[in-house]
């Protein structure tokens, strides 16, 4: 749990911000991200017309026939970067990838569900439904942990 200390002081001529932490995490480097206003912009458009992309309004990034797309809860939008950039460039921001066409935001994830065959189910609260391949489930189950500090799922 992150505890947040907030202090006026009517004195202070030179505002700061301290920030303590054991481990960099998603939520701190927002925090550091929107202090220094220097958080990753996504743009995606629709039929030409472009428009900027909240982090926290994205589900699921996907590529499909070598275009790359951004799934909101109600809207797909076309993205110019590459999967791969996105992966960097969103993996303080809590997206991991978990297959080879699919970056998923964990915030955005409701249930994990293993399911036959060593497959398992991410569902979001949509209730969209996407699938981790066996290569990524490690680095998956490890990213959840140290994001939202939980193990995840086992026997998987």
């Amino acid at each position: 749990m992150i505890q947040l200390n907030l202090y006026q002081d009517e004195k202070i001529n030179d505002e700061h911000i301290d920030i303590y932490y054991s481990k960099m995490k998603p939520v701190i480097q927002q925090v550091m991200d929107v202090v220094k206003n220097d958080k990753p912009e996504i743009i995606g458009s629709i039929d030409g017309e472009k428009t900027f992309l909240q982090l926290d309004s994205i589900y699921y990034i996907d590529i499909v026939d070598k275009r790359v797309f951004a799934y909101t809860k109600d809207k797909v939008y076309q993205l110019q970067k590459t999967l791969t950039q996105l992966e960097e460039m969103l993996c303080d921001y809590g997206y991991v990838r978990i297959n080879k066409s699919n970056i998923v935001n964990i915030f955005k994830i409701e249930k994990i569900k293993p399911e036959v065959n060593m497959r398992v189910g991410v569902i979001f609260d949509n209730e969209e439904k996407l699938y981790i391949n066996r290569s990524y489930k490690k680095h998956f189950s490890e990213y959840l942990k140290k994001v939202r500090g939980e193990y995840g799922y086992e026997n998987t």
